[in-house]
């Protein structure tokens, strides 16, 4: 199966990160950090505020490339599922309130990811600026809605 990349928003302020509850397939119910596919001919980190503002309302200003995540997702048995590459941009927080948008059921800031949170995004969330977008490779386990980390080979640190 062919997956589009994905690039995702982490916006960081005084409150925290802002976090999205999905409202759509897959991982329903989980928080996660907004994002989505990245259109044919789309800038990752022009999708990812494009997905911040339908996803949440609220509208980034410049933004930069944090991190470039490789996953390769298996099922529950360990059988190949598919490979996706994520793009992360981070965002100095607009401010304003975050307001569920399309595909989201509830959005909000938090210091920690909101229970329960997609693994790979609580990841994500930790990472620290650096002068060049963090390489990341990570093997992740469907196991239902839920995604677990198996590997994650880059900041901010192994697995537990």
């Amino acid at each position: 199966m062919g997956w589009s990349p994905i690039a995702l928003a982490l916006v960081r302020g005084p409150a925290g990160c802002v976090w999205i509850e999905r409202g759509r397939p897959p991982s329903v119910g989980r928080w996660a950090l907004p994002g989505g596919r990245i259109e044919p001919g789309e800038e990752p980190v022009a999708a990812a505020r494009r997905e911040l503002a339908e996803e949440t309302g609220l509208l980034a200003a410049d933004g930069a490339q944090l991190a470039v995540l490789e996953e390769r997702f298996e099922d529950a048995a360990g059988a190949f599922l598919y490979d996706v590459v994520v793009h992360v941009a981070v965002f100095d927080d607009p401010g304003g309130e975050p307001i569920a948008g399309d595909g989201v059921t509830a959005a909000r800031r938090a210091m920690e990811p909101p229970a329960p949170a997609l693994a790979p995004d609580a990841l994500l969330a930790r990472l620290a600026p650096a002068p060049n977008p963090h390489r990341i490779r990570a093997r992740i386990r469907v196991q239902g809605d839920d995604l677990r980390v198996l590997a994650w080979d880059g900041p901010p640190g192994a697995v537990d």
